[in-house]
């Protein structure tokens, strides 16, 4: 039997894992090819469950879920990348809609199946499920040709910064952490340790290298664009991780009610992720950027506003509200910062841009510990609702500087600022 302390363990060093590698899998992408990079991630990620589902003690069990976190790293930034080189600027934001409906899709039905899993059997299904699912994914990219990356020169990747990397999203783990295993030592700990492992990382990358490559937030559309992904995936995460615990142990609604609940955003965000994308290639980013931000900013003040023992219907309302906010916003953000850089480096400005969304949910959650403590009333979760407001709010100026691509672009480079340098070799 594992406990709610090792759970969150299990979680946390998955997330801190897929988190830190984003950027050092769009590096690989761009050298060895993303198609291969995919195709190595899911052979790995085949190898590695099989093996978890053998884990006769925790320590091993946690070990192999952040194996298995960098694993699932290698797949999807580098599967961003293979969209954005294949697919011409016209329709770029109807692909990226599609795409984002499908990972959202898992998203939502991912827990379902795993609950399913367990009550069929034991927790080490969890794991096999993903031994054919990820053959099924290796079928389809047999039938893709391969693109070529630029060559093992072209790679560096800076082991010191990656390293302070892991420990900088895993001090703001730590802190949000704290509300999971009702702990305030992990509150103290995580508030001690994040500044200086931001500091060991500003240090590291000021004087040695950075694995995250500051030089795409040189243009403004990635700029703008990552930011963006890092707030609205900050307040999403927070409504998803607060309110069944508001819901629950203030309120006393059963577990199925809170999934319905849930479930009404992500419904929201699937269902108008393909109508964003397409709306992207036809009337541009910015209307849907700022339609999106300001849909999200609204809903998000309304909740605010009722969150005084709401009903359940005053909750869903603005949370549906939220969903289609990111679901219309969401295909015309990524164009956006996928196309400030050319092709060539859409591994890597995929794997920052991604990273972005988990720094987002890390430090959602490190806000919800911060806020709510080990033991919330209403006040607390109603302090939270304020500064989600804010933090909408500040996504609408954000997405202000996003700008649309010119009228006259082909299919190639949208905005490119300066030339692409090359990295420095090993």
């Amino acid at each position: 039997d594992v406990g709610v302390g090792e759970m969150t363990l299990l979680i946390s060093v998955y997330l801190v894992a897929v988190a830190a590698m984003q950027p050092v899998s769009g590096r690989l992408g761009d050298a060895y090819g993303s198609i291969r990079m995919m195709m190595a991630g899911l052979v790995l990620l085949i190898a590695i469950s099989a093996v978890s589902a053998l884990a006769t003690n925790l320590p091993m069990l946690i070990l192999m879920r952040g194996l298995q976190g960098a694993a699932t790293a290698l797949v999807l930034p580098n599967g961003i990348a293979v969209l954005r080189k294949r697919t011409p600027s016209a329709r770029l934001g109807t692909v990226l809609g599609m795409n984002g409906a499908a990972l959202s899709i898992a998203a939502a039905t991912g827990p379902v199946i795993g609950g399913a899993l367990l009550l069929a059997g034991d927790w080490r299904l969890l794991f096999l499920v993903n031994v054919p699912l990820s053959v099924v994914a290796i079928a389809f990219l047999l039938r893709l040709k391969p693109d070529e990356g630029h060559g093992r020169e072209t790679l560096h990747i800076d082991t010191p910064s990656l390293l302070a990397l892991v420990a900088v999203f895993g001090s703001a783990v730590l802190i949000g952490s704290a509300t999971r295993v009702e702990n305030p030592a992990f509150l103290i700990a995580g508030g001690a340790l994040l500044p200086l492992t931001v500091a060991a990382y500003w240090l590291r990358s000021r004087w040695g290298g950075s694995i995250v490559e500051f030089r795409f937030f040189g243009a403004r559309n990635f700029r703008a664009a990552a930011s963006s992904q890092g707030l609205t995936n900050l307040v999403m995460y927070s409504f998803l991780v607060s309110l069944p615990l508001y819901l629950v142990d203030l309120r006393g609604v059963s577990d199925q009610v809170v999934s319905m609940v849930l479930f009404s955003l992500m419904a929201a965000m699937i269902t108008l992720s393909p109508v964003g994308g397409a709306l992207t290639d036809r009337v541009g980013r910015r209307p849907l950027l700022l339609g999106g931000g300001f849909i999200i900013g609204a809903a998000t003040i309304a909740l605010m506003v009722l969150f005084d023992d709401p009903p359940l219907a005053a909750i869903i309302g603005p949370l549906i509200g939220v969903g289609i906010g990111l679901g219309i916003s969401g295909p015309a953000r990524s164009s956006a910062a996928l196309e400030a850089w050319p092709r060539d480096v859409a591994g890597s400005v995929s794997g920052t841009f991604s990273m972005m969304r988990y720094a987002g949910a890390i430090l959602g959650a490190a806000i919800i510990a911060a806020l709510l403590g080990p033991d919330p009333g209403e006040g607390a979760f109603r302090l939270l609702t304020v500064v989600l407001a804010g933090v909408a709010i500040l996504n609408i100026f954000v997405s202000l500087e996003i700008r649309d691509r010119p009228k006259t672009a082909t299919a190639g480079v949208i905005e490119t600022p300066t030339p692409v340098p090359e990295r420095p070799r090993p």
